[in-house]
Formats: structure tokens, sequence, C-alpha cells
């Protein structure tokens, strides 16, 4: 049999469920969106610390009581 009281209530739910499932999905695309824009920002200073690590990393000194032979091809023999 034909109940309008149903009907409705099952609208109602089919709407709650529908607007959790919205509410979800704009959540995680305000997560994301704040997540790229903070790496984003970040990233020049990522960057920045990475260079300065690099030349750290590179530079080197002889330690050789004869001292090191720097090639023609601009290496250095250590």
């Amino acid at each position: 049999m034909f109940n309008p009281i149903r009907v409705v209530w099952e609208l109602i739910e089919f709407g709650i469920q529908a607007l959790f499932v919205y509410v979800l999905v704009i959540i995680i695309f305000i997560g994301i969106i704040a997540t790229i824009l903070y790496k984003e920002k970040n990233k020049e200073q990522d960057w920045n610390k990475a260079i300065k690590k690099a030349k750290i990393d590179y530079i080197q000194e002889c330690t050789r009581v004869d001292g090191c032979r720097i090639r023609k091809d601009g290496t250095i023999e250590w």
C-alpha cells in the first residue's frame, strides 16, 4: 500500500545521506587545496635548504701532506 509519510521520511533520509557525502567531499577538497598551497609556499624554503646542504656536502679540503693534484679537466685528485 502507498504510504505518503513513509515516502517523505525516505526522502528526508536520502537528503541527509547526500548532504553528508557532499560535505565530506568538500572537506576533502579543501584539505587537498590547503596541502597544495602549503607545499607551494614552502617549496622555495625547501630548495634553499637543499642548496645549502649540497654546498656544504661538496666543500672538501685537501688533507694530503703533499697537496691535491688538479687535473686538466678541472677534477681534483684527493
